[in-house]
């Protein structure tokens, strides 16, 4: 499974053609995004305006996985869905939802974009730019997870992977203010780096 987050489609500053050239050569068939995949798209939509917001995304990403996970913010940024939306989309099956996305496979996930837990993203920054993955540990404990399930979030902006705790922040691809950490692509379980 590939991971990313915090894309931003739509911001000037997000450094979309680095992160297309990275996708295009990984190929990948699982990927999973912990939120803020848009940049201004905070409102309510019906399910058929979230498909086609989907399929933009993919489209502007250039992929086409067997599977995308995408862990929708709750209180910036994304669309608001209706609810849980699992739809196929193009050959993709897609699974999108704002808040927490439990993967029970091989690889055992939740992704989500972290703002449960601290809504405003700059103190959320602030907070793990602090002590680096202290809002993955809140979550963690929060979510009373199993030492063999992947925590992924985002929000924060600030890079993280502790792979003995299985927490991985994969950063943000949108650079601004103090915001001045470039994320990257992570493929788990190795918690490798990939862009």
């Amino acid at each position: 499974m590939f991971v990313l987050g915090d894309v931003h489609i739509g911001s000037r500053r997000s450094k979309m053609q680095e992160l297309r050239s990275c996708l295009k050569k990984l190929s990948p068939d699982e990927v999973a995004v912990a939120g803020d995949l848009f940049d201004d798209q905070h409102r309510e939509v019906s399910r058929d305006e979230a498909v086609r917001l989907i399929r933009k995304a993919m489209e502007i990403l250039q992929i086409q996985p067997q599977r995308l996970y995408i862990a929708f913010s709750r209180s910036s940024h994304d669309p608001q869905l209706p609810g849980p939306l699992t739809e196929r989309i193009g050959g993709t099956e897609v699974v999108a939802y704002n808040g927490e996305i439990f993967i029970d496979g091989a690889l055992k996930a939740v992704v989500t974009h972290g703002d449960g837990l601290i809504k405003n993203g700059v103190v959320a920054y602030f907070v793990d730019l602090a002590k680096r993955g202290q809002i993955g540990r809140w979550l963690r404990k929060r979510l009373a997870l199993g030492d063999d399930v992947w925590l992924i979030y985002g929000h924060s902006h600030v890079p993280h992977v502790d792979a003995a705790l299985k927490i991985l922040n994969p950063g943000a691809w949108k650079i601004y203010g103090v915001r001045r950490i470039r994320g990257n692509v992570y493929r788990l379980p190795s918690a490798e780096p990939l862009c």
